[in-house]
């Protein structure tokens, strides 16, 4: 009989232990036990990367609630208890480890500390969503360990029935059992057992190796992705009861199986690989650290060729904060954040293009970034009078919803109505927006001839001459502006407009705010 190495753990009246492969109880350089804390644990991952889904490990009984799973067709597989037998668990030492070298164990033969193993066991996978069920809780020698084998076998005794499933009900010559009911789309529910006497074996490789130290919680989970035991190809379900020896099934099903056993160090014992979750930290770590923020300003008016943005750019070691503009009238601007003048900006040239550029830490030719611009309102004035203005995001994800904002194409077409001093007038307005431009168009057709004010929000802004026999005239506010039409410097949107003579509206409407309205 091999002798227990550490800690046992008795489960459902079983005695389990980790054994070195010579029977030996393994000891350190000086003699003595050299044993950290280790269990093994058992997930029923709902997905291939290892997501846990757990409960109460039990040899006699299912370990959780069901698990049901429904096709694309419309078919449903309900898991009432999943159970297998694991004849052997081993793990074997990393190449070269310390603590198992010829010079710390002279006397000991080339593998005797080379491997240890646990087992055998009949384990009842949890299905519901809880912890992964510990199996094996027990102590393992320090050191390296960079591959474990998992052995799914049918119990070896032909005549008697083993100890570990003595009390149990689970049936002799077979390694896997699964109970549920099948429920074909449309059809009616069946209740299954499937059982099988596969026998199988994963090498499953640690990378890095597994370090057992006596100051940490060792654990190492195995993830069995039952989801996925009995599917075709094109992941429709396969009903259990039909998985028969010899039949169209029986291959797939245990191709499934032995694919669906992954192993990894999983000390906090959440059902992921703590090897994956470090990277995942990393990455949101430098992500955190790493912030890009870009924002256009907004013209306010007083020069509507106008235009600008402001960036900022904060990594591990340095942080930069930048205002551009173009096509501003030549002078000097002041840069106001939060109502206090940072900087300025000297516009000079036929591209009216200027710039400002803080950083920290300071270099030549750069004033210092002692201030934090985000959620901070950004201005560009020149004698008090803003230019060009906008509230900086406090992140980078805020900034994405706004360039989405502003890259949105917006086009908006409602007709005027007519109110009664010439019946015969119509109309329409016109509201288009992209990323760079936006249009603002009224339109009149079969007006009495004169001059009409185009009045938005009870303000005049432009004039319509309606000259020859089809009564029509058209008026284009364009930003940025081009020869030969008004500066779009100001919104429309959600605003009553008016086309009136002398005070009174021959037309009128309310432009919508979104496209949507309009259809």
């Amino acid at each position: 009989m091999l002798r227990p190495l550490g800690g046992l753990l008795v489960l459902g009246g079983l005695v389990l232990g980790l054994t070195a492969c010579d029977g030996s109880t393994v000891a350190g350089p000086d003699g003595a036990e050299a044993d950290a804390p280790v269990s093994m644990a058992f997930s029923a991952a709902s997905a291939p990367e290892g997501t846990a889904s757990g409960g109460t490990a039990s040899t006699s009984k299912a370990a959780s609630g069901p698990r049901t799973l429904i096709d694309p067709d419309g078919n449903q597989l309900r898991l009432d208890r999943v159970q297998m037998v694991v004849r052997e668990i081993e793990l074997d030492r990393a190449t070269g480890d310390e603590n198992c070298s010829p010079e710390d164990r002279p006397d000991a033969e080339e593998d005797d500390c080379a491997e240890v193993e646990s087992g055998p066991v009949l384990v009842s996978l949890p299905l519901d969503g809880d912890a992964p069920a510990v199996v094996v809780d027990t102590t393992l020698p320090t050191g390296r360990w960079d591959e474990v084998e998992f052995e799914v076998h049918k119990p070896e005794a032909e005549s008697s029935t083993p100890d570990f499933l003595e009390a149990t009900d689970f049936p002799l010559a077979t390694s896997i059992r699964v109970q549920g009911r099948y429920t074909p789309a449309g059809g009616a529910a069946q209740d299954f057992t499937y059982t099988s006497d596969l026998n199988a074996e994963r090498e499953i490789e640690f990378e890095p190796p597994l370090e057992v130290t006596a100051d940490n919680t060792n654990n190492v989970t195995f993830s069995v992705n039952v989801d996925a035991w009995f599917r075709r190809a094109d992941s429709t379900l396969v009903n259990p009861a039909r998985v028969t020896e010899g039949g169209a099934f029986e291959d797939r099903v245990e191709e499934n199986i032995e694919s669906s056993i992954e192993g990894f160090e999983d000390d906090d014992r959440d059902g992921r690989d703590d090897e994956e979750e470090e990277d995942e930290e990393e990455e949101d770590e430098e992500d955190e650290n790493e912030i890009e923020i870009e924002k256009a300003l907004e013209n306010v008016g007083p020069d509507s060729d106008a235009s600008g943005e402001v960036e900022f750019e904060k990594e591990a070691d340095e942080t930069e904060f930048k205002v551009a503009v173009e096509d501003l009238a030549a002078g000097t601007y002041d840069v106001v954040i939060a109502d206090t003048t940072r900087g300025e900006l000297d516009v000079t040239g036929d591209e009216g293009e200027a710039e400002i550029e803080f950083r920290r830490p300071s270099e030549e030719g750069h004033p210092l970034l002692d201030f934090d611009p985000r959620s901070q309102r950004v201005e560009v004035q020149q004698g008090g009078t803003s230019y060009l203005e906008t509230d900086v995001p406090t992140s980078g994800n805020e900034n994405e919803e706004d360039e989405e904002e502003d890259e949105e194409e917006v086009e908006i077409e409602i007709d005027l109505n007519n109110t009664g001093p010439d019946s015969d007038a119509t109309g329409e307005v016109e509201f288009e927006k992209e990323a760079d431009k936006a249009v603002f168009a009224v339109e009149v057709e079969d007006l009495t001839m004169g001059t009409y004010e185009v009045v938005v929000a009870d303000t005049a802004r432009g004039e319509l001459d309606v000259t020859g026999d089809e009564g029509e005239a058209e008026i284009g506010f364009r930003r940025p502006s081009e020869e030969g039409h008004p500066p779009l410097d100001f919104d429309p949107r959600g605003q009553p407009v008016a086309v009136q003579r002398d005070g009174t509206p021959y037309l009128e409407a309310t432009l919508p705010t979104t496209g949507d309205r309009d259809e």
